[in-house]
């Protein structure tokens, strides 16, 4: 166990990967050992390897140390925390997780890192519970006057090439609002338009950040979404993604041509992810959605 450790302070990152695995297999053995490397004054890559392996953990102390390590100086160490807190959100024994996450993710101080790192950890959750986070989070990240209607939004994404990726986050967050309050359809189908384009955004910068809001797109779509959303979750989908591109493949038997991009969109996802015939979720799929997946 010893030499393990050590090896999270080695210079060569192959090294702290291969230690890190095996700390996590380790599990609760490894906690004291970790702990005196987080707390201690070593390099915030050897800190923030210390708490990669504490990922998964079932150990309360896990928690406590992410949460020590989320007020940490260096981004690294303290995404790494969230990290940790991840496995943590939602335990009712934990209620201190939540509201840590909450307050990393509304502070204006914290690095850009830390904060998507909070929000995409919250978005977890269901949404009616963190959705007054995430319109916190794009109020303070990005100006109204850039959402005020479909054709400002486009443009200020087009003249703002190099927006943080709070920024395009918040963007997605407030334009999703808007969808809700219209009444009109044509305008609605505007503002799904421009959605769709931050997305791409996204992808093209290989955040998932939204990946909640993609999600949540295709598993209520009743017809074709823009493209844009159809290559944004093919670049940057999950195992999370592929039920709901089954259910909107479903809910559009007359379009032939969408439900073969859908079909593809998720064989591109099983192929990033490596997921097998053998995987629960394909097994699942195949049962559930016959004739979805290839």
């Amino acid at each position: 166990m010893t030499q393990l450790v050590a090896a999270l302070l080695d210079g060569k990152a192959d090294r702290r990967e291969a230690a890190v695995a095996r700390l996590r297999i380790a599990g609760s053995r490894a906690v004291p050992q970790l702990d005196t490397l987080i707390r201690s004054d070593a390099p915030a890559e050897a800190r923030a390897a210390a708490l990669k392996a504490l990922e998964g953990s079932q150990d309360n102390r896990a928690a406590d140390l992410a949460l020590g390590a989320l007020g940490d100086g260096d981004t690294n160490v303290a995404v790494a925390a969230i990290g940790v807190l991840r496995t943590w959100i939602t335990r009712e024994s934990r209620p201190t997780v939540l509201d840590a996450l909450t307050g990393v993710a509304l502070d204006p101080a914290r690095p850009d890192a830390v904060r998507l790192a909070a929000l995409d950890a919250l978005s977890e959750l269901p949404r009616d519970l963190v959705q007054p986070v995430l319109q916190q989070a794009a109020r303070d990240a990005l100006a109204a006057g850039a959402v005020e209607d479909p054709i400002a939004a486009r443009e200020w994404l087009a003249a703002h090439p190099d927006a943080s990726l709070s920024e395009l986050h918040a963007l997605a967050t407030r334009i999703r609002e808007h969808e809700r309050r219209e009444p009109a359809a044509r305008v609605i189908q505007d503002w799904v338009v421009t959605r769709g384009a931050v997305h791409a955004a996204l992808a093209r910068r290989g955040s998932r950040v939204a990946l909640y809001d993609l999600r949540e797109s295709f598993d209520a779509a009743q017809g074709p979404l823009p493209l844009d959303f159809l290559g944004a979750v093919t670049a940057i989908g999950d195992a999370s993604c592929l039920e709901p591109l089954a259910r909107a493949w479903t809910a559009s038997p007359r379009e032939a041509w969408w439900r073969t991009r859908l079909s593809e969109a998720a064989a591109d996802i099983l192929r990033r992810e490596r997921l097998s015939g053998r995987a629960a979720v394909v097994k699942r799929l195949r049962t559930k959605y016959p004739g979805f997946l290839p």
